[in-house]
């Protein structure tokens, strides 16, 4: 049985409009339903999961979804309170809601669930147990109110800055390196020959070091970890009690030599690889 534990951040209200659109398409929504995500996540309650009731949206950019599998069924959104993991029952999402998109999520009917201590949104569960939002319903909870915009930025932490409001928001590793570089970056399943989800380990400049989980059916799971020191961008991801970063996008920037094994910019545009081999001896800007 696993432990249930809920962040309660405090946060009920977010100072920041849900209305990104000028476009008339898009209903407005009333200023009293809006809730931070950090306030929506203060609904769950001891049990480990409740049905939201009452009229609340809470809107966010997207910093994660299923480009390169990363992220099966589920899709990230931040705002400036935190973030939190909306589980959908639909393939592609990365095109549906791009990195960056700024969506709206109407939540009255909506379940919050605590998953290991983290909470997500999603539906009840179905016969199979799963908890996500049927595709057949996406419209009626989600909609984008901007497809293209300013990019999310992530914040630059160390490992012992990590917080629970950090969960499920973008950040990023500087002067890393991966303890098992040269492995893949997923395990192979000895009797099936199938790559396996995987956590690797980066350790810091002072030795610390901290947990990368990729799934087995991600894009790159059977490339080889970089080599060399460098930056890890993803999101912050957490289970009883353990944090662990969860690559977004494929993106890093390592240096095996004098030069950058794999360059990556702030975030790949409209869902697009964001992933460039580095042409020897070019400068490249990586964003604070």
């Amino acid at each position: 049985m696993r432990p249930i534990a809920c962040f309660s951040l405090g946060v009920l209200m977010w100072a920041g409009s849900c209305d990104r659109s000028s476009s008339s398409e898009f209903n407005e929504t009333p200023l009293e339903t809006e809730i931070s995500i950090a306030g929506l996540k203060a609904l769950c309650d001891s049990q480990g999961s409740t049905t939201i009731s009452r009229d609340a949206a809470i809107c966010g950019k997207v910093v994660a979804n299923d480009l390169y599998d990363e992220f099966y069924h589920e899709i990230i959104i931040e705002d400036d309170s935190g973030g939190i993991t909306i589980a959908i029952n639909d393939n592609n999402l990365n095109k549906t809601f791009p990195f960056g998109a700024w969506v709206e999520v109407h939540c009255n009917g909506l379940v919050l669930h605590d998953y290991g201590g983290k909470i997500e949104l999603g539906s009840a569960p179905d016969s199979y147990g799963n908890r996500g939002i049927p595709s057949s319903e996406i419209n009626r909870y989600i909609r984008v109110k901007e497809s293209q915009g300013e990019l999310p930025r992530a914040v630059k932490l160390s490992f012992d800055e990590v917080q629970s409001r950090h969960v499920d928001t973008r950040v990023r590793f500087d002067g890393v390196r991966f303890a098992e570089a040269g492995n893949a970056w997923c395990d192979t399943d000895p009797e099936t020959g199938e790559l396996v989800t995987t956590e690797r380990e980066i350790i810091d400049s002072n030795g610390n070091r901290f947990r990368v989980r990729t799934l087995g059916k991600c894009h790159y799971a059977g490339e080889a970890l970089p080599n060399g020191q460098g930056s890890l961008f993803g999101v912050i991801d957490y289970f009883n009690g353990e944090f662990s970063l969860r690559v977004t996008f494929h993106e890093f920037v390592f240096q095996a030599n004098a030069f950058p094994e794999r360059v990556i910019s702030d975030g790949p545009p409209n869902g697009l690889s964001p992933s460039l081999q580095a042409p020897v001896g070019r400068e490249y800007d990586i964003r604070p």
